[in-house]
């Protein structure tokens, strides 16, 4: 049923925030209802779809949906399903969240998180465009090069590769090109200006930077220059840095382009017009707004090749292997900017679901850190000992308490706040040898987080102990978080911070990831580092006090001694 299920009803990155998977599942539930007529009490409950239990009940409701008039109707073959007739069968649907395919999912998941952030289906097409609009025929680019320089001495293998890189960097300036000729100058003139700037956000710049860093793969190709290929990558890796930004609001810009050109009909036709101009309509504007993003996150790959194609006598090998390690970090960087961008969109989705939240003048939720686990719990205070149903949302630096506010049907929740916890103020107690009888027997799974001060205790009741075990993990890691076990290996005052700046890290000079709270710094010597580096980091005071653009630089200056006046040219 086309339009059944608009796009903008589901968060497509909920990123396992169980507030936001509970949506989806409802808003999906709400279209089998409304749409395909299927009755409520063949509707499962959405919390058995997260968890993974009882799993028959949503497989009973995807067999009813199967076989529903309308789907009947454009014949598509339903499915039917049966009971378990079995305790074995019956154990199998209730326990499926602990089966290995639950570990190998998440495997999956993290794996597909390290790479690009974004569907497969999306990557595949992505990967698709990026080919056709900037790969080349190896083979054949050799004998029509237009670069003279690149067409002599092709003797080695390493050529090939060289080839590739300098003639697919040619073509993805092309495509820079084309975006502010055929779409940049014609559109400017008739999109508003919040529109335009959202839409094209740092391309003319991306156009000036590919355009001498083109320049500069041509020049290092050159038998008599003393510039090498990882120079250029190395003295122009900070400048690529401008990636993070561009990839974080790549979707806002993409779904920008369709509700604009759905709204508007003579930017529609307009924008048609120019994707004639471009490329005969083969791609849409938002497809060619992906190639950047592609691009930026082939070039380790590019250099992975030429290092595997490289002598290990030759005398660049050492500075292509820290100019692949350098590209690494920075594909690490852009995407963890990326992923934390939506961590901080769930975040406002968060602070706009608490409906009291601007009265009660607590700050923004970012300023707490990352979401690292919510869902349902009972909390007994003991100054007031009455037991209350909560809905709990930990971050890296709070607990906070709400009350759910319950609407008919399968409307979003909204919560209203009751309490919030410092975390750093409180320890985690776990009285497993207490015994806590209470009428409903799956929420006697109890652990304490107890005031430093001893003046306030809070229990806290989980439906199970698995579900106990994974809610005082997430508060031992935000506890290790604001005070890392590893810093008594350590002389320094680390603090978890936000670096409003790209940060290199003191120990690893590689960058720290993501927006908020990436690294900790010392308050006596003011380095920056990473969680895992605190341990490497040495003693305070027996380093001098370095300010971030001194920290920085260190990491710019590693493997250029030879490329001072290629860097008064391009100051990074």
């Amino acid at each position: 049923e086309p339009g059944c299920l608009a796009t903008k009803d589901i968060n497509q990155k909920p990123q396992m925030a169980q507030f936001l998977c509970l949506r989806n599942i409802k808003t999906f539930l709400q279209v089998c209802q409304e749409v395909f007529d299927v009755k409520e009490y063949d509707i499962f409950d959405p919390i058995i779809l997260f968890e993974l239990s009882d799993f028959f009940k949503v497989i009973r409701t995807l067999s009813i949906l199967s076989q529903t008039q309308k789907l009947q109707r454009l014949h598509i073959p339903g499915f039917v399903v049966t009971k378990p007739r079995t305790l074995s069968q019956e154990d199998i649907y209730r326990n499926i969240n602990s089966l290995d395919l639950v570990s190998s999912r998440s495997a999956l998941l993290d794996s597909f998180h390290e790479n690009e952030y974004t569907s497969y289906d999306t990557h595949i097409r992505n990967e698709e465009i990026y080919h056709d609009l900037c790969a080349i025929d190896i083979q054949s680019s050799l004998s029509i090069s237009e670069n003279p320089v690149v067409q002599q001495h092709i003797i080695e293998k390493r050529d090939y590769v060289i080839n590739e890189l300098v003639e697919t960097e040619k073509n993805y300036v092309d495509v820079l090109q084309t975006l502010l000729k055929c779409f940049i100058k014609p559109l400017i003139k008739i999109m508003k200006e919040d529109d335009f700037c959202t839409i094209f956000q740092g391309i003319k710049e991306l156009h000036e930077i590919h355009k001498d860093f083109h320049l500069d793969l041509i020049k290092a190709c050159s038998q008599y220059s003393s510039l090498r290929l990882s120079d250029v990558f190395l003295n122009w890796k900070d400048k690529f840095l401008v990636y993070a930004d561009y990839c974080a609001n790549l979707t806002t810009a993409q779904d920008r382009i369709q509700d604009i050109c759905n709204q508007n009909e003579h930017i529609n036709r307009e924008v048609n017009r120019c994707q004639e101009e471009a490329n005969n309509g083969k791609f849409k504007l938002r497809d060619i707004l992906s190639v950047p993003m592609q691009r930026i996150l082939k070039y380790h790959l590019l250099l992975d090749k030429l290092i595997h194609d490289t002598p290990q006598t030759h005398k660049d090998l050492p500075g292509l292997e820290w100019a692949k390690e350098c590209m690494v970090d920075i594909a690490q960087y852009i995407n963890e900017v990326k992923r934390d961008s939506d961590t901080l969109q769930i975040m406002n989705d968060v602070q706009k679901s608490i409906v009291d939240w601007d009265i009660v003048g607590m700050t923004e939720l970012k300023n707490y850190g990352h979401l690292i686990a919510d869902g349902e719990l009972k909390i007994k205070a003991h100054n007031d000992q009455k037991l209350k149903p909560r809905y709990v949302f930990i971050f890296d630096q709070v607990v906070l308490m709400c009350k759910s506010i319950r609407f008919i049907g399968f409307q979003s929740d909204q919560y209203s706040f009751k309490q919030s916890l410092l975390i750093s103020q409180y320890r985690l107690e776990d009285n497993t040898s207490r015994k806590f009888l209470y009428r409903e027997n799956r929420w006697s799974h109890q652990f304490h987080m107890v005031h430093k001060s001893e003046s306030t205790v809070y229990t806290f009741y989980a439906r199970s102990e698995e579900q106990k075990m994974k809610w005082m993990k997430a508060i031992q890691d935000a506890m290790d978080n604001i005070e890392p076990s590893v810093c008594n290996s350590t002389s320094h005052k680390f603090v978890m911070q936000t670096f409003d700046i790209p940060t290199v890290c003191y120990h690893c000079s590689k960058y720290l990831k993501g927006c908020i709270f990436q690294g900790y710094k010392c308050e006596e010597c003011f380095i920056s580092v990473h969680k895992s580096c605190i341990p490497e980091s040495g003693r305070c005071g027996l380093i001098s006090p370095q300010s971030t653009t001194t920290q920085n630089t260190m990491f710019s200056n590693r493997f250029s001694a030879d490329n001072t006046s290629f860097n008064q040219r391009h100051r990074v």
